[in-house]
This record gives C-alpha cells, sequence and structure tokens, in this order.
C-alpha cells in the first residue's frame, strides 16, 4: 500500500471502498422445497383417502358382479353343484333308501310319500367338515321352497331357500348369518335340495 508523504505511524483515513453485507452476518438458509406430492397430501389427505375408498369399493363389486353364477342341478342322474360333479353309483351304494350321488361331497336325497324330499350332505369347506340337512317341499304349482341347516364346524347356519317356476328358474337363499345367494338351475334340468355351504 502506498502512503502519502509525512504520514507514517499516522492513521489512513482516506475513504475505502469495503463490500458490507446488506442485513445481519448470519448464514442464510435456503428455504427448502416441499415435494409436490407431500403438498397434495397435507392439502387434500382426506379427500385422497376417501376417493381410494370409493375405488376399493367399485372393484369389489366389479368383482362381485362378473363372478360366475352358482348352480345346482340333477341332470342325466349326476348331480351339479356349484362346478362340481356327484355322480349315482351303480348299486346305489348298497342303500335301499334314497338316492345316493357321491364325489367331492356326499349327497344322499329321499323321497317323502307327500312329494317332498329330505336331503342330507356331508363335504369339506377350508379343511372343515360340512354337514348340511334340507327339507324340501312339497312342490306347490308356483314355488318350491326348502329349509337347510349347514353345520360349519363348530357354526350352525339356517338357510331358507325359495325358487318360483315363473321365468328364469333361480334359487334365493338367505341364511341366518347374512348371506344372501342365488342359484341358478339349468334350463330343463331336474331342481334339487341343496344342503351345501354355497358361496363360502
Amino acid at each position: 500500500m502506498t502512503r502519502r508523504p509525512g504520514t507514517a505511524g499516522r492513521i489512513d483515513r482516506d475513504p475505502q471502498h469495503l463490500p458490507v453485507p446488506i442485513g445481519d452476518l448470519r448464514p442464510r438458509r435456503q428455504p427448502r422445497t416441499t415435494p409436490a406430492a407431500l403438498r397434495l397430501w397435507r392439502r387434500r389427505g382426506s379427500e385422497l383417502v376417501a376417493a381410494a375408498g370409493l375405488l376399493l369399493a367399485a372393484a369389489a363389486a366389479v368383482v362381485t358382479v362378473t363372478r360366475p353364477p352358482l348352480s345346482v342341478y340333477l341332470e342325466d342322474n349326476t348331480v351339479h353343484v356349484a362346478g362340481l360333479t356327484l355322480s349315482h353309483p351303480v348299486n346305489n351304494g348298497g342303500l335301499t333308501d334314497g338316492h345316493l350321488y357321491t364325489g367331492p361331497a356326499t349327497l344322499l336325497i329321499v323321497d317323502r310319500p307327500d312329494g317332498a324330499l329330505v336331503a342330507s350332505a356331508v363335504t369339506y369347506l377350508e379343511g372343515e367338515r360340512v354337514t348340511g340337512v334340507c327339507d324340501f317341499g312339497p312342490p306347490t304349482t308356483t314355488e318350491v321352497a326348502e329349509r337347510c341347516v349347514l353345520q360349519i364346524g363348530s357354526t350352525s347356519v339356517t338357510c331358507e331357500d325359495a325358487l318360483r317356476f315363473e321365468g328364469q328358474e333361480n334359487w334365493q337363499r338367505r341364511c341366518s348369518d347374512g348371506q344372501v345367494l342365488t342359484v341358478t338351475v339349468l334350463a330343463g334340468a331336474e331342481v334339487i335340495p341343496m344342503p351345501f355351504p354355497l358361496g363360502r
């Protein structure tokens, strides 16, 4: 630095141009940027949860609607139960009364003199033994009804079934545990009791 003559030892009072920061000398922090997804969640989180719930409900409804209908009927001496088949043994299993059908389940149908039927079945549902007994009919000119008791493991369920003969013949099943079910009968096939845990 060059000094003016005669100023040795004195303070240099010439103005100096030093950069002085505006504001205080504390370090400045860069503002954090919040991701757009987080901002949206904070503003509309409850609406997003509600929308997701509606989508799941709609998906469940679609699955329910598109599920193939259950059917139970007798055709050509073979019982069809929700895609399974039970066959009639040649010797009727050695039984003198009733009609026996065997396969993934065992079904016995016994005729009563008044046209009513009693049917019992044994099968398994997810490893649990299920037994069912149905009192079927007698049928009237417009419909047939039955009352079935299903023993599913240690749980007992009562089902009331009704089938009207007009239009397409479908069973309407209502059970004591809240289950409501429609069961179809193939056109031209024979209507039989349903002592089975259908739709479970």
